[in-house]
Parts: C-alpha cells; sequence; structure tokens
C-alpha cells in the first residue's frame, strides 16, 4: 500500500534535502518517466527547484502538490 503523505512531511522531507544531490523521478505521463540526478537548490512555501547536471534542461521545478500524487519522487544519493 502506498504510504500518504501530508503538505507538512513533503515540505520538511524537500527541506531536509537541500543542497544535497538527489534522484529525482519524474512521471510525465503515458509511461514516460524521466529518471535525473541533480541538487535540491531553492526551497520556497509552494513550490522546490532541482538543478540538474547533464540533461537538456537545467531546472526543475516542483510543487508538493506534486510529490503527493506521486508525480515526483526525490531520493537522496549516498556520498560516495
Amino acid at each position: 500500500m502506498k504510504k500518504h503523505l501530508t503538505i507538512e512531511q513533503a515540505k520538511e522531507l524537500v527541506s531536509r534535502l537541500s543542497g544535497r544531490k538527489v534522484l529525482v523521478k519524474l512521471n510525465k505521463g503515458r509511461n514516460r518517466i524521466l529518471k535525473c540526478k541533480g541538487v535540491v537548490a531553492e526551497v520556497h512555501p509552494n513550490v522546490f527547484v532541482v538543478e540538474v547536471a547533464g540533461e537538456i534542461f537545467d531546472r526543475i521545478s516542483c510543487s508538493y502538490v506534486d510529490m503527493i500524487c506521486g508525480e515526483v519522487a526525490l531520493t537522496e544519493q549516498s556520498a560516495t
């Protein structure tokens, strides 16, 4: 069963990952899932920004609601 997040939990998770390397899994619909590595650069009250390296685009902005709906997933990368 899927773990349900609240807005506060999503904000706390992203704020803990601020400035750290993360793996971003972005569901773009129609079985298109984009996986990329980046750093959580900015955290705002309604959105957060991930700076992505080595992709066509260099920044992804997402809302906390995207995390709750499962459109965006962040996983912290190990320090190795």
